[in-house]
């Protein structure tokens, strides 16, 4: 047996017109279309105010925004955005409590920089492409200390100015760490050692 689909609208213009009618109490027939009478009465009123029209859905969009930031604020963070465009919401900040100390409340770093993605004066950071994981990362190995791996883990300098490039030794099969040494080059020499 096929779904019977039903649109909301359509089920509620049934129930004004079934109302109308007269035929049915309103209970039953709030009953019958699975509403509270509450529900029913809402519906009836919004369609003798403002016909089917009144029947749609509303938005739940609060009209008004009880924490928004005014106008006057905005245009400042907007107008010192365009005289330094490389500052960012961390240094805008505390410039805008600096100048206008007076103000009572200075917006948050996010509400700056939402302020400002709003507005278009954010560039939208460039997508790095995803590097693909590699197939095969290590041989076919089949037991414990078959195969081990030496690598380079990248390089950082150290709190003396350094340079440190760890070298690690792990176990293919259980990827298990054996060995990370630091060593100050990634020459052969250094590594035979």
């Amino acid at each position: 047996m096929p779904w019977k689909e039903t649109k909301v609208i359509e089920e509620r213009i049934k129930f004004i017109a079934a109302v109308k009618s007269g035929q049915w109490c309103f209970a039953d027939l709030c009953r019958d279309f699975n509403i509270s009478r509450k529900t029913g009465y809402k519906y009836l009123k919004n369609y003798e105010s403002e016909g089917i029209d009144g029947l749609k859905d509303k938005s739940r969009k609060r009209i008004t925004q009880s924490n928004e930031t005014p106008e006057k604020i905005v245009h400042l963070i907007v107008s010192l955005r365009e005289d330094h465009p490389s500052w960012g919401p961390k240094k805008l900040r505390p410039i805008l409590k600096a100048k206008f100390h007076r103000m009572k409340q200075i917006p948050s770093e996010t509400t700056i920089g939402n302020i400002l993605r709003k507005k278009g004066l954010v560039k939208p950071k460039k997508k790095r492409p995803r590097v693909p994981q590699s197939l095969f990362p290590f041989s076919n190995v089949v037991a414990p200390n078959d195969v081990w791996c030496v690598d380079f883990k990248g390089h950082f300098t150290v709190g003396n100015g350094n340079r440190c490039d760890p070298l690690t030794i792990t176990d293919a099969y259980s990827r298990y760490l054996l060995a990370c040494e630091i060593l100050n080059k990634t020459n052969a020499e250094q590594q035979k050692r």
